[in-house]
């Protein structure tokens, strides 16, 4: 082992530079931070290049006195704390005296400064941690950084940097929640020369909210307001249509400095659990004000951690003043009228039989695909809800005969003789068609062009055709099959999701994946969540999701993945840009476009939709024609099989 020494002061600094300056975001976060406790009312930041070559913060706080500026660039030298008891009551942002001094050690530094009672200001220039120069300026009151070529002496960091596109979208993750945390600052982000965020710094945390989300937004989060156990807390919650794919829209701010937390997130998803939709979380910018000796921030040299004395107390406290937040309380003072439509007679009984989409007329082939052309949201095959039992029928010729019950499964012997309506007589025929939809429009089960030539992959099923019984459907979720001497039972969603990503695949590798929307659809996004997606354009365009920016916080949809519908183009785009959050840059082009892919598969029907026979019935028949893989696209069974000897078994009919 060699001999134990003590580490140079450059060896020291560098160190020290990889726990504070993990990448240009977090040095930026320092400077602005003392910015902050210097008292600035406007603060700018300028970035270059994702901040890896440029980046700058001005500010109009007190700034520095000449006489303490060598002192500013010194290791653990601050005037925020005085001694070991101050770290128990922290009232500043900075405090540990590092980060002025383990920037400069990975990059080159100016600061130029003047305090209100100086004449002039002077300028500093710092390269690699040694001070070069110091000389007096011309400048405004308060200080002005400019940091160039960050970790241009330690290129193993520098290797470990994002692309510069990904490192501003860091940089604008910070700003956005710096304008959230201090209302009462003006920040105006300037990235590549272009004004990103410029928050007007009245005070109102309405004004805060508005310059990142927008007024729509603003206009469906909920005003949150109360104090409990010591803890008053303040802010906006989003659930509904404000709620996202993941927790990124969460802020939380400590007595002004913002935190991650896994209890307040807890304590908010708790109090939101009945509003938001499964998959979802509520979106929230909440500020707590609390004692500064019942939490400890100085857990992680990038004090984004934070632990408290009471977590137990605390998290109540959160739940509850949410929870009252999302009440309604006018509904109890003033009674609502509601108006009640007569219940619809039940439909009468109808007997429904297979028939293949090939055996239609070649008109009424064209007149279907054309009316699945027409229109994104119009699907080709509405149908009413009728599930009914239905007679025996023969087989259509080289394909799978069904013949059966769907629910309920025991039919009425006296409805086996009625009359046999044909399969495409629920195709419309012309815009007067006026039978209902069984399901959602986004939803349908739309089949594919007749033409479309499928390819053959192994199936659970053998080829050659068999008689097959259609049972009926279990929970409206799992569809029951007798075929041969098994007892088949589909998973209704896995099957559909599983030919909605098949078609959907081919489709992208044949450049044809969209459609086209008659008028554009406009959603309102943040700065980072457009820089993502435009980060992320020529892949979107490839699934068929063709966007561009619209204004400053919009971007316009103009055609949507041909399996979606127009109603939730909306929804899928905030899906979108929660599932390229999560991944940021973390996986392949490849494994991103199949998760993106798969991701619309999603609005496949759902276990517990209640299906039509018809519909029932051309998913099973699309099952077995077109052998589809027997997992959906993320790795779920399609079909769970139960032999006939097995039921025997299980009802000791046989040993």
């Amino acid at each position: 082992m060699a001999k134990i020494q003590l580490l140079n002061d450059e060896v020291i600094g560098k160190i020290a530079a990889g726990e504070v300056v993990e990448r240009p975001a977090a040095a930026i976060k320092e400077l602005v931070e003392n910015s902050l406790d210097a008292g600035a009312s406007a603060v700018t930041v300028e970035i270059r290049d994702g901040g890896i070559s440029y980046f700058r913060v001005t500010d109009n706080g007190s700034g520095i006195p000449s006489g303490d500026i060598r002192m500013a660039f010194e290791r653990h030298a601050t005037s925020k704390i005085t001694r070991a008891q101050d770290l128990h009551s922290i009232a500043t942002l900075g405090f540990r005296g590092e980060a002025l001094a383990s920037i400069a050690a990975v990059s080159h530094v100016t600061c130029t400064t003047r305090t209100k009672d100086d004449a002039s200001g002077i300028k500093v220039r710092n390269d690699g941690g040694i001070i070069t120069s110091i000389e007096e300026a011309a400048c405004p009151e308060g200080t002005t950084f400019v940091v160039r070529d960050l970790f241009y002496n330690t290129p193993v960091r520098l290797k470990f940097l994002k692309k510069p596109v990904t490192e501003a979208g860091f940089v604008t993750d910070l700003m956005m929640r710096l304008i959230l945390s201090r209302p009462d600052v003006s920040f105006r982000y300037i990235s590549q020369g272009k004004t990103l965020y410029h928050s007007a710094g009245d005070g109102k945390m309405e004004s805060a909210v508005f310059s990142i989300y927008g007024s729509e937004m603003l206009r469906s989060m909920r005003k949150v307001e109360g104090n409990q156990s010591g803890v008053m807390i303040r802010g906006y919650v989003g659930i509904g249509e404000s709620a996202r794919g993941n927790r990124g829209h969460q802020s939380f701010f400590i007595n002004g400095r913002y935190m991650k937390s896994n209890i307040l997130s807890a304590a908010v998803e708790s109090a939101c659990r009945e509003r938001v939709m499964i998959g979802k979380f509520p979106s929230c910018v909440l500020h707590l004000t609390m004692p500064y000796e019942t939490v400890d921030v100085n857990v992680h040299p990038n004090k984004l951690e934070v632990r408290f004395q009471n977590e137990g107390a605390l998290f109540s406290a959160v739940e509850s003043i949410v929870l009252d937040a999302l009440v309604e309380k006018n509904a109890f003072v003033k009674p609502v009228e509601v108006k009640l439509t007569a219940e619809k007679p039940a439909a009468t009984p109808v007997q429904v039989t297979r028939q293949d989409t090939q055996a239609l007329p070649v008109a009424e082939k064209k007149a279907a695909v054309s009316t699945a052309s027409a229109s994104s949201i119009k699907p080709v095959v509405e149908v009413a809800r009728q599930v009914v039992p239905k007679a025996p029928i023969p087989a259509a010729p080289a394909k799978v005969a069904m013949s059966t019950t769907v629910q309920p499964l025991r039919p009425a012997p006296h409805m086996l003789n009625e009359p046999i309506r044909r399969l495409e007589d629920d195709i419309p025929k012309a815009p007067e068609a006026k039978a209902p939809v069984s399901v959602p429009a986004e939803k349908q089960i739309i089949p594919a062009p007749i033409e479309e030539k499928v390819e053959q992959v192994p199936s659970f099923l053998p080829d050659a055709p068999k008689p097959m019984k259609l049972l009926g459907v279990a929970f409206n979720t799992f569809i029951l099959v007798e075929y041969e001497d098994h007892l088949l039972m589909i998973d209704q969603h896995a099957v559909h999701e599983r030919l909605l990503f098949d078609r959907l695949m081919k489709a992208y590798d044949r450049h044809e994946a969209g459609q086209e929307l008659l008028i554009p659809l406009l959603v309102t996004v943040t700065r980072r969540e457009q820089e993502l997606l435009l980060e992320n354009q020529e892949l979107l365009e490839g699934i068929g999701l063709t966007i561009e920016p619209y204004g400053d916080q919009e971007m316009a949809i103009r055609s949507i993945p041909m399996v979606l519908g127009n109603p939730q183009a909306k929804d899928f785009l905030h899906d979108i840009i929660g599932q390229l959050e999560s991944e940021r840059g973390s996986i392949t082009i490849e494994k991103r476009r199949a998760s993106i892919l798969q991701l619309a598969c999603k609005k496949a029907v759902k276990g517990g939709d209640r299906l039509s026979e018809e519909e029932i019935r051309h998913l099973v028949t699309q099952m077995i024609d077109r052998q589809v893989t027997p997992t959906c696209p993320h790795g779920r069974p399609l079909v769970i099989s139960l032999s006939h000897q097995e039921l025997d078994k299980r009802f000791r009919r046989i040993q």
